[in-house]
């Protein structure tokens, strides 16, 4: 074994680039490990925990660590990534593409009214400001904000009529352009505002295939609905929503917000003028009243949302009540001349596996057929994992995330039902995300197959851009891996896949993939749960 630790000076390039670009640096000949990161010092501090020597680096610096079978695979990654950088450019076009401040970006292209800022966390909002000193909206992708900094930057956009947002915002879709990790989905007429990323691409592909189209999705950052910060944000992105002609109905999804902050911007949305949708992820909702519609799971907002535009969903779609892109009549404030209509059941019980899809995939079957072992969900999506904990919850299944597991290489604990997120940060601090690189949840699924009590894993796999450009594989692999250390003990495994028929990975093939590999496939991580709950039996629920 081989190691190479390189340090390129005054060479910058954005975190979310770089993630990508250390997953494909993995898949080169004869690498074991590859780790491309700016050397800012909790990166140094990473490599150093992991083993690596000191390097000598600054925040704009670019450190290379990588390890390998052979110093010559070492010194060809080393080359290869000189390619990966440049992506093809020439060096001239590379000094003219890449201005050095924000400055220079607005005199280069002065049409363009949003800044993108993926520059390491102490030094984003810095940047940020630059952005709205120029008079442009923020997209702030870079995590590590410190939450002042958030809060100062907020109030100045507030106050600017400017969005910001981020920090920590890995999802929007801006007049159909997507930023971050974001589906191809139609454009169309609801607007989302989110302070979850897998919360609003789960929404947006459920609408999408509903039929609707999304006018903008709006994300927030995490810590917005949060009592320091106080929705500032979400408000305003909800008054750009309001002000938008092409939108007509407004969804906003989020996780556990601040009772104050929820009442204050529930009196928003019921003065919007516009029917709203709330989706509060993880949590039961709350009754819906002045003219504000809570929903139970992302599914059922999607369906209301297209409901309150006066779609209808095709029978091809999520399987719900509402039926297939239609002309419901409409009022003139573009509710449905007959109300909101019912909710779309999808609390309810899962209905039975895989029915009507074959018997042919190793480990399926019509029925539910397991009735002993414990659930393990490897999350991608922390908005997902905790749909699926709710849902889990709803008919008798209590899930933990036991602290041991939080910590990479770690064994499945030996006790209860488990939903962990592997985007945590005990996971992906000085690596890639999941949805970028599945090393680590794949190494997890493994070792669930190696434990004979578990007996059902429950996964979620999301597309679009910005994610894994072909997961499905890796995931059947691992899968197969899982099955055969057990012997014939048997492992059920059910997925949910979000993502839009455009995506670049195409969820039909990457279904197809999973569905080969034995595992049983449903459109959201609501409904996959409650079909893992189904193969687990009664004996699992407490």
């Amino acid at each position: 074994m081989a190691d190479l630790l390189v340090v390129r000076r005054n060479a910058y390039h954005d975190s979310a680039r770089l993630m990508a670009i250390s997953r494909r640096m993995q898949a080169l000949p004869g690498i074991r490990e590859a780790e491309v990161m700016m050397g800012t010092p909790l990166n140094l501090e990473l490599l150093a925990g992991a083993g690596w020597p000191p390097a000598a680096a600054t925040p704009l610096d670019l450190v290379v660590a990588l390890r390998g079978e052979r110093d010559d695979d070492l010194r060809a990654a080393e080359a290869a990534l000189t390619g990966l950088l440049a992506g093809g450019e020439t060096a001239a076009t590379r000094q003219e593409q890449r201005p050095g401040s924000v400055a220079e970006a607005v005199a280069l292209h002065p049409g363009a009214n949003l800044v993108s800022i993926a520059v390491p966390g102490p030094y984003a909002a810095f940047v940020a400001q630059r952005a709205l000193d120029a008079g442009r909206h923020v997209f702030l992708f870079s995590d590590n904000v410190p939450l002042a900094d958030e809060i100062v930057l907020k109030r100045r956009g507030a106050d600017l009529g400017l969005l910001v947002m981020g920090p920590d915002c890995g999802t929007a879709i801006i007049s159909g352009v997507g930023l971050g990790f974001a589906n191809r989905v139609r454009r169309g007429p609801v607007g989302i505002v989110g302070a979850s990323g897998t919360g609003i691409q789960e929404i947006c592909c459920h609408l999408d295939a509903l039929g609707v189209g999304v006018s903008h999705a709006i994300g927030t950052g995490s810590r917005d609905l949060g009592a320091a910060v106080g929705g500032v944000m979400t408000e305003l992105g909800l008054a750009v929503l309001a002000a938008d002609p092409g939108t007509r109905a407004v969804v906003l999804v989020a996780k556990h917000p601040d009772p104050g902050v929820a009442a204050r911007i529930h009196g928003v949305l019921a003065g919007l003028g516009k029917p709203a949708v709330v989706r509060y992820l993880g949590e039961e909702p709350p009754a819906s009243r002045d003219g504000v519609r809570y929903a139970g799971s992302l599914d059922e907002a999607a369906e209301m949302a297209a409901t309150a535009c006066g779609q209808e969903a095709s029978q091809g779609g999520l399987g719900s009540g509402v039926r297939g892109p239609g002309s419901g009549k409409e009022s003139a404030g573009g509710v449905p001349a007959g109300g909101w209509g019912p909710g779309s059941g999808v609390r309810g019980p899962a209905q039975p596996p895989n029915q009507g899809r074959g018997e042919s995939g190793e480990g399926r079957g019509p029925h539910p057929t397991r009735g002993t072992g414990r659930l393990v969900g490897l999350f991608g999506g922390g908005s997902l994992a905790a749909e699926a904990r709710l849902a889990l919850a709803q008919v008798g299944i209590d899930t933990t995330v036991p602290e041991e597991m939080l910590r990479v290489g770690a064994p499945i604990p030996g006790d209860g039902h488990i939903v962990v997120d592997t985007g945590d940060d005990a996971y992906t601090v000085g690596r890639p995300h999941p949805m970028v690189d599945q090393t680590v949840r794949c190494g997890l699924i493994r070792a669930a197959g190696a434990d004979p009590t578990v007996g059902v894993v429950l996964l979620d796999l999301v597309l679009g851009d910005g994610a894994h450009s072909d997961p499905a594989p890796e995931l059947a692999d691992a899968v197969r891996e899982a099955r055969r250390a057990r012997g014939t003990a048997p492992l059920e495994v059910v997925a949910s896949v979000c993502g839009a028929a455009a995506d670049p990975q195409q969820p039909v093939r990457q279904r197809a993939v999973l569905e080969e590999a034995g595992v049983r496939v449903e459109d959201s991580a609501f409904r996959a749960a409650r079909l893992a709950a189904a193969l687990l039996g009664p004996e699992g629920r407490a």
